[in-house]
């Protein structure tokens, strides 16, 4: 049981940043809200009020004395690492469950968010495999096929070393589309793959929002209509940054070649 305002306040706070890490890694946020919620009531809070959107968790708990504590958390950067939420979900199962110290919890939080840059050649085969069999998909050649394997390569290595640095997101989905079109247009110039707008499809599933859409979709039916619209009119800005990227990379060879 909780003992000082402290001890009240150490809670929430571990709570919230746990939750923020879920909600960076692309977790629902109806999910987010009971984890919030879960670890709170472990430690001993009467009652627990979070909202949360994309962009925000704002806590506000009452201990057995009837004393309240607010705390927000500012979520600026947003991505998709089924890895990392994982392991969060791990813990708070394991906090709801021990109530371990906060010390201890947040030692192994901090483990968890430690920032990956090192090249995974699993990962980055994952990139190359699905950028290959969406061009064969949508109707490209064995050598449309091959030629979107180096261009998935440097999406990538994009993806690892600039995406992680905070960069604006939408200007990361442009940066990539505009590359991805280069490197397209560029192979087939050379004689490399026989369609540039085959290889372009199959490099563009790479980064289109397909969770975020889905996951605002599932938000607005479970109730939570604020994320969920702001979750889909993000996934709608993505793809025109997305059609930006490819469109200025054509525009841009087109006139040479």
């Amino acid at each position: 049981m909780l003992k000082t305002v402290a001890d009240a306040d150490a809670v929430l706070a571990l709570a919230l940043d746990i939750g923020k890490s879920m909600v960076r890694c692309g977790a629902e946020i109806n999910r987010v809200e009971e984890t919030v919620i879960r670890i709170c009531h472990a430690y001993g809070f009467d009652r627990t009020d979070v909202f949360s959107v994309i962009s925000m968790i704002d806590a506000t708990v009452t201990d057995e004395k009837g004393v309240s504590h607010t705390q927000m958390r500012r979520i600026h950067t947003r991505g998709v690492n089924f890895r990392r939420l994982e392991n969060l979900n791990a813990l708070s199962r394991k906090i709801c469950a021990q109530t371990p110290e906060i010390e201890k919890a947040r030692e192994e939080l901090a483990v968890i968010c430690i920032e990956n840059k090192r090249f995974d050649i699993f990962v980055c085969m994952g990139y190359v495999v699905a950028a290959m069999g969406f061009t064969v998909f949508f109707g490209g050649s064995l050598s449309d096929s091959l030629a979107s394997a180096p261009i998935a390569c440097v999406l990538y290595v994009i993806n690892l070393y600039v995406k992680v640095t905070g960069v604006n997101k939408l200007f990361f989905t442009a940066l990539s589309s505009f590359v991805a079109g280069i490197g397209a247009i560029t192979f087939v110039h050379f004689g490399f793959g026989n369609d540039a707008n085959m290889i372009m499809i199959g490099d563009i599933m790479l980064l289109i929002p397909g969770l975020m859409l889905i996951n605002s979709v599932r938000e607005m039916l479970c109730g939570d209509l604020m994320s969920g619209l702001l979750r889909l009119l993000e996934s709608v800005v993505l793809a025109l940054s997305i059609a930006c990227g490819f469109a200025v990379a054509i525009m841009t060879l087109g006139s040479i070649w």
